[in-house]
């Protein structure tokens, strides 16, 4: 069974690489999605209010860290709650 970290981090690059219109296998747990891909604010807001939805949690009022990672993403998730029933 996938951990909750594990649940989270392939959620995370399958639902920022769609946003993207990326392959998956581009958005690794450390790459700088803004940096590396170009990822805007819509963009990322999208896939968090997917991620607050899926999980039921509220980060809408958590400041993003400045590197968005998927990593760093699954992190401020899990503080929010996400990782307590994912598995």
């Amino acid at each position: 069974m996938p951990s909750s970290d594990d649940v989270l981090t392939a959620y995370l690059r399958e639902t920022y690489a769609a946003a993207l219109e990326i392959p998956e296998e581009m958005v690794t747990p450390d790459v700088d999605l803004e940096a590396e891909f170009g990822l805007d604010s819509l963009q990322h807001r999208l896939v968090l209010a997917k991620a607050e939805q899926r999980w039921a949690v509220e980060i809408g009022h958590v400041e993003s860290p400045a590197t968005i990672t998927v990593r760093s993403m699954a992190q401020l998730l899990k503080d929010a709650g996400a990782a307590r029933d994912t598995v």
